[in-house]
């Protein structure tokens, strides 16, 4: 009991209390249930109410070491033999063998697709007709559902010999192992089927790095395990920033059904989302944004990371959800990290705080709130506007706090700084978005590392899902409704109408505004009409579509793999046949989900969000302006 308490106060308060000593660290290992995400299986399994899920981490050679203890050629009869007899034991090798086994049918697969989709113009990129070539097998079309682009990069691939190089066990031993995306699949669909198993004793659940958890995904867990009071996200790859949203109002959603069943709420929320660390080498593109992998618009991303921030913030306090923003825990760790004006985030929440603090019966309370409303918005007015000097008078006793701006995609209104500039002269105001809701719809449409087709996976697993419905709303906290407030939750707009009335003997008619309502929906963040967690353990319907995204993974894993080797296959430009490079004609450089995808650079020109470079110069131009 005594560790599970520990647990129920997050990764950090666990860590710390694991390095304390050696038997410690024993201790606290041994005693909770830790899921191997990979293996399928539990490392450890123990009388507790905790379950930790770990995605280990591998390199190429940590995995081929498994040819040593089992020297036979893969696929063998040896081999197969051996793979079965792993199956029946559950021995922790069963995902090494399988992981190695996938490479070999991904080149089949490639050779046999080569073969029938083989173009006789050459190249798709290098000529003007990018069409399938008329010769490509009938068969290619359904299998590849259509995907003109997978059947012409499957034609364009050079003879592939005995093994080509974009088999990750190729090369060097120290490259990182990426997880087939099939193995993925099922390694999900095996962790839905134990937490459903050990529903009735899950109190703490703590999620790590976990391959395809979207917020989707997060939502089928949470609402099949009735006992978990505590829940932890972290380094997800697939959970972003702006989940934070979505996360707190399915736990407001959940918390309502548990008061009916008389069951207890979730209290706790520790979350650390996916942080975007960017290229591991020197390139003219790389940048740790932390954020996101690309280069956002400063105007969207700055705006949009701290209106998200208040709106987190309020939510989670009315909820009274513990964790979240507790000092020494992983959001704050999370938040810190992101490149940002100079203790933009500290003097942001510090605001908030004082915000809320101002007494009614003080005398000061008007002149109070404004110099705290001036530190909410300071981070991003010094991040847009650059000179923060000439604010006394006009702007601070005419201009700030005066504009308030309703966003018709998520339906709260708030001060005009959370909105893309020049919102107000610019757009009607039933038309305005703002920029928290631009942020999330930004990074929901990333596709750096296969996210894309990751994301295709988990719609194909969720054939119900609703993805325009909105989630039910957790609250503002009521002392905050000066800062954001739920404006409207209306999205069916009416006709409009002019009704006359006559003055003086003419007939007038009166002006129209349209009414204020979220009817233009940009984020796709909704959590309804997902399928159960019961469906995944007793559902046949549900195995036999998992296995068909099963099949789906194995197509998209092919195709990354195929793309791998054409830019390998092209590494620089044939002036006299005239084809380019390959890798030009990829924004991610022809290596996606792969050490070497290449950032995007920033095309159109406007100012991008701050990565760590430009941050600490912001920070020395600052400290030379003594703001």
């Amino acid at each position: 009991m005594i560790l599970d308490n520990v647990f129920r106060h997050g990764h950090k308060a666990a860590m710390s209390v694991s390095q304390t000593s050696s038997d410690m660290f024993k201790l606290v290992g041994l005693n909770v249930n830790r899921w191997d995400f990979l293996a399928m299986g539990y490392i450890v399994e123990a009388p507790s109410s905790v379950v930790v899920v770990m995605v280990p981490k591998f390199t190429v050679g940590d995995v081929r070491e498994v040819q040593d203890r089992y020297p036979f050629h893969i696929l063998s009869d040896e081999w197969k033999h051996w793979s079965t007899q792993m199956e029946t034991k559950s021995c922790f090798d069963l995902y090494k063998f399988r992981s190695m086994e996938l490479e070999h049918v991904y080149f089949k697969w490639a050779e046999f697709w080569r073969n029938l989709c083989s173009r006789a113009a050459g190249p798709f990129w290098a000529t003007e007709d990018q069409e399938m070539d008329p010769q490509t097998s009938e068969g290619a079309i359904p299998w590849w559902l259509g995907d003109h682009y997978a059947i012409n990069v499957m034609g364009s691939l050079k003879p592939l010999g005995e093994m080509w190089s974009a088999n990750q066990f190729v090369g060097s031993g120290n490259k990182p192992h990426v997880v087939p995306l099939p193995l993925a699949v099922e390694g999900l669909r095996s962790l839905m089927v134990e937490l459903y198993k050990a529903r009735a004793h899950i109190r703490v659940l703590h999620l790590h790095d976990v391959p395809l958890l979207d917020r989707r995904v997060l939502a089928v867990m949470l609402r099949g395990l009735p006992h978990v009071v505590m829940v932890g996200v972290y380094k997800c790859p697939l959970i972003h920033f702006g989940d934070v949203i979505p996360i707190l109002d399915l736990i407001h959603e959940i918390n309502i059904q548990r008061r009916e069943d008389d069951m207890p709420e979730i209290q706790a929320f520790d979350f650390y989302p996916h942080f975007n660390q960017g290229m591991p080498y020197a390139h003219e593109n790389a940048a740790t944004y932390g954020l996101s992998w690309s280069p956002a618009p400063m105007d969207i991303a700055q705006r949009g990371f701290y209106a998200i921030l208040l709106k987190a913030f309020m939510k989670a306090k009315a909820m009274g959800i513990d964790l979240l923003f507790s000092p020494d825990h992983a959001f704050m760790e999370y938040l810190t990290k992101i490149p940002n004006t100079p203790l933009g985030v500290y003097g942001f929440l510090d605001a908030i705080y004082r915000y809320l603090e101002v007494k009614k019966d003080d005398e000061n309370r008007a002149n109070l709130k404004l110099q705290a409303i001036y530190d909410i918005v300071k981070p991003i007015r010094m991040a847009l506007e650059g000179n923060l000097a000439d604010d006394w008078p006009k702007y601070y006793t005419k201009e700030m706090a005066k504009t308030l701006l309703f966003c018709s995609s998520c339906g709260y209104e708030t001060f005009k700084e959370f909105f893309p500039a020049n919102s107000k002269s610019r757009l009607q105001r039933h038309r305005r978005v703002c920029g928290g809701c631009l942020l999330q719809r930004y990074l929901d449409r990333e596709m750096d590392h296969f996210k894309g087709y990751k994301r295709r996976l988990i719609d194909a697993l969720c054939p119900g899902w609703d993805k325009e419905a909105f989630n039910e709303d957790a609250p503002i906290f009521e002392g905050g409704v000066e800062l954001i407030r739920l404006e409207s939750t209306e999205t069916d707009r009416p006709l409009p109408s002019f009704p006359t009335f006559i003055v003086d003997g003419l007939i007038r008619i009166s002006p129209y505004y349209e009414p204020l309502m979220r009817d233009n929906k940009l984020q796709f963040d909704s959590l309804a009409g997902l399928p159960r967690l019961r469906d995944f353990a007793r559902d046949p319907r549900m195995r036999r579509l998992c296995l068909k995204v099963m099949f789906l993974s194995l197509k998209d894993d092919v195709l990354r793999r195929a793309v791998l080797e054409l830019r390998n296959q092209y590494p620089a430009d044939d002036k006299k046949k005239g084809i380019p490079a390959f890798r030009t004609t990829r924004i991610d450089g022809g290596a996606p989900d792969h050490q070497d995808e290449v950032q995007p650079p920033n095309l159109d020109g406007k100012k991008s969000f701050y990565d760590q470079k430009e941050a600490l110069r912001v920070a020395h131009w600052i400290t030379k302006k003594r703001w």
